[in-house]
């Protein structure tokens, strides 16, 4: 992967990370609640990743999880790819 390639993935990480974000405080869902939501007991787990500290990310189980949780279609929670 290049370097370019790279920075692209960071850039829809770091977008899907914020509309993750937007949605759980939408829900008025606190850190905590969402951690236990996935199976964690802390809101460090949550935090880490908000803060996109040590390139923690939700992954698919997690986005899974939470369409459930929020009776969603999974495909509301990921941001658009921009198109060039």
């Amino acid at each position: 992967m290049s370097k370019e390639e790279r920075a692209e993935v960071k850039a829809y990480y770091d977008a899907l990370t914020a509309h993750i974000k937007k949605m759980r405080k939408e829900r008025k869902i606190s850190q905590l609640k969402l951690a236990n939501i996935l199976g964690h007991n802390s809101t460090s787990f949550i935090a880490r990743i908000e803060l996109r500290q040590n390139k923690a990310n939700y992954n698919l189980a997690h986005l899974v999880m939470l369409a459930m949780e929020w009776g969603i279609d999974i495909k509301e929670m990921l941001p658009c790819l921009k198109e060039e």
